[in-house]
């Protein structure tokens, strides 16, 4: 539970500050790496259960070699994040995003 909450809980309260209604994951492609940043709408994207918690399914492509990422989110009533599966792919969190990111730009 400790690895969750430090994949998730850094990138989501930061943007908590200007963005109130998105989740944001960061979620790396095994085959070739590419990390993709991925906003949920708290009102339209997530499915409410009969518990009151929350569930995302989605499906990610990245924009390299467009393997299909196949996953699902569940999350308390306060949003934060209590478990995820994942097919083809793993969660990173912001920091490794932001370390990716700058490299990939930064090599331009």
């Amino acid at each position: 539970m400790s690895f969750l909450k430090r994949l998730f809980s850094s990138s989501n309260s930061e943007k908590k500050q200007g963005d109130q209604q998105g989740i944001y994951f960061y979620v790396k492609c095994n085959n070739c790496g590419v990390i993709t940043r991925v906003r949920a709408d708290k009102q339209h994207d997530l499915n409410q259960g009969d518990s009151g918690n929350y569930e995302w399914h989605k499906t990610i492509v990245d924009n390299k070699c467009f393997r299909r990422m196949e996953t699902v989110v569940y999350l308390d009533r306060e949003y934060n994040v209590t478990n995820t599966e994942i097919t083809g792919g793993v969660y990173v969190t912001e920091a490794e995003y932001e370390v990716w990111r700058e490299s990939v730009v930064g090599g331009r």
